[in-house]
């Protein structure tokens, strides 16, 4: 069984995304996870997404439109212990916010603009663009 890790700066959002459609749209036995690289300096660890009112257009984005939903998902902080035996890592960080020892690992690096605030329109524009993103690693592998 694959298993795929995304990982952005707050696990709030792009990571979150990614994870979620990637779940729903494989069609095997892999599965993804997904963590930040700023969680617990942020003091995020532990919290909910749908804690996040910013959040709430993607939330219902993706359930509305995805059947997914992500609203009781948990910030997480990556660390060396997550990434064992990751068939693939995926960092959507800014430069900035991937550590040192984070870029020992192989990784893909996707680009894809952070926000704290999400506007009903953003929210489909940036699923969309992760969507194809999901789309074209699912057909790679």
């Amino acid at each position: 069984m694959k298993k795929i890790i995304f990982i952005c700066k707050g696990n709030m959002h792009r990571s979150p995304i990614a994870k979620a459609l990637y779940n729903v749209l494989k069609k095997d036995d892999s599965y993804a996870e997904s963590y930040g690289t700023m969680v617990d300096i942020e003091g995020r660890t532990g919290k909910k997404l749908s804690s996040y009112p910013g959040l709430l257009n993607l939330i219902d984005e993706l359930k509305q439109n995805y059947g997914v939903d992500i609203s009781n998902e948990t910030c997480k902080q990556v660390s060396t212990e997550v990434l064992k035996g990751a068939d693939k890592i995926i960092v959507m960080a800014e430069e900035e916010f991937i550590p040192g020892w984070l870029r020992e690992y192989k990784y893909e690096k996707w680009e894809v603009p952070d926000s704290d605030s999400i506007s009903p329109e953003y929210a489909v524009e940036d699923v969309k663009n992760i969507q194809s993103k999901v789309e074209r690693l699912l057909l790679s592998k």
